[in-house]
């Protein structure tokens, strides 16, 4: 018999619509995909050949469970340049990006706890938090996607532990202005809670700038900041991130990660080290990803039946698409009637319905194709 919190999860659609997607490819058909949630470059070759040098000589073994000291002092000192966050060594865990947002949750909460999550939201955040025993509380932004304060003071309650805030924001790209996260600061102090801060694509904005609330020093206390190298440098696969907070949380961040998976893969964090001294390649990506992101906005806003609100940072579009019907019916039969693959805006909340969403993260030909023919499906279904 398996264990009970698994009927409290599901499987993630992201993921599953990137499987389905290589399922296809491998059995020879010519898919357009946008579902798969990374950039479509390669590692840097500097980045690799670092982790390659470090394994060549002999740096495969365990390291500290709260990683090499040479990149947690490196994390610090960008943190301190870039977000204005007065870190210190002890301040800094190295562990797999969504793996800190799992040691957060372990962390802070108890069962039965509570979590603020705002939708649109990223799809594992309600699920991480049932996981571990906690009951995800998701609130409704408005049109713009910014936060409706009035709203989410309703349903605060005394087991309101943590917020969890994604900025840029996946899935619509929304970049929260410091004016914003000043009066949520507000927020999370008057309702004595915990913030976690996923700023996993701070290299890819747009229009606003970069703005940690951890900067603010009545929250770094209360904000665990989590960032990593997966969007920035192209190195989903090499599981590799770190997570910002006050010296005792990271302790107990620590003796989890002990009891879990020991310490990050250790060729990953040299890798990630190279990457540290690396500021051009986070720029060229964002160069890069700007222009599809103008491609695309000019594309959907051009199609009859589908729109949306112009991305101000990652690399996604939140697409409405005028239809009744449901995201889930209409991913699944666009991939089999036009072999395109998004991701059903309901995965990202009940906001998300009638939504899907498009990553930008791949060539042009694919954006161009593929979205003249989700134009030619969406003009073909009853509105």
């Amino acid at each position: 018999m398996l264990s009970s919190r698994l009927s409290a999860i599901s499987e993630s659609k992201s993921v599953a619509a990137s499987n389905k997607a290589a399922e296809l490819v491998k059995a020879g058909k010519r898919i357009y995909n946008f579902g798969i949630g990374e950039p479509d470059f390669t590692t840097p070759e500097h980045i690799i050949n670092a982790g390659f040098e470090a394994a060549k000589k002999g740096k495969t073994h365990y390291t500290s469970s709260l990683g090499i000291i040479e990149l947690r002092e490196a994390v610090a000192k960008k943190m301190k340049t870039f977000n204005n966050v007065d870190a210190k060594t002890a301040n800094v865990i190295i562990t797999p990006s969504k793996f800190s947002i799992n040691l957060a949750v372990m962390t802070l909460m108890n069962p039965g706890d509570e979590a603020i999550i705002p939708e649109p939201y990223y799809l594992s955040y309600p699920d991480i938090v049932r996981l571990h025993g906690g009951k995800p509380l998701t609130c409704k932004t408005d049109s713009n996607y910014d936060f409706d304060f009035d709203e989410m003071r309703k349903i605060v309650t005394p087991r309101t532990k943590l917020f969890i805030l994604n900025s840029p924001t996946n899935p619509t790209g929304k970049v929260y202005s410091e004016k914003v996260l000043r009066e949520l600061s507000d927020f999370i102090i008057e309702n004595d809670m915990y913030l976690l801060s996923d700023e996993i694509y701070e290299d890819l904005i747009y229009e606003g700038k970069r703005f940690s609330p951890a900067s603010i020093p009545e929250m770094f206390p209360r904000t665990l900041t989590m960032g990593g190298y997966s969007k920035s440098y192209a190195m989903t696969g090499w599981r590799i991130g770190y997570m910002i907070a006050e010296e005792s949380i990271i302790k107990a961040c620590n003796k989890i990660q002990q009891q879990t998976i020991t310490c990050a893969a250790s060729v990953s964090q040299y890798a990630a080290l190279a990457a540290m001294e690396d500021r051009e390649t986070p720029k060229k990506f964002r160069e890069a990803f700007l222009k599809r992101r103008n491609m695309v906005n000019d594309l959907i806003s051009g199609t009859p039946g589908l729109s949306m609100r112009k991305p101000e940072g990652a690399f996604y579009a939140f697409v409405h698409y005028d239809s009744t019907m449901k995201s889930e019916d209409f991913v699944e039969k666009i991939l089999d009637e036009k072999l395109v693959v998004v991701t059903p805006g309901s995965a990202f909340g009940d906001q998300g319905e009638y939504h899907f969403r498009l990553s930008f993260a791949t060539d042009d030909e694919t954006i161009r194709t593929g979205i003249e023919k989700i134009g030619e499906f969406v003009n073909g279904l009853d509105k």
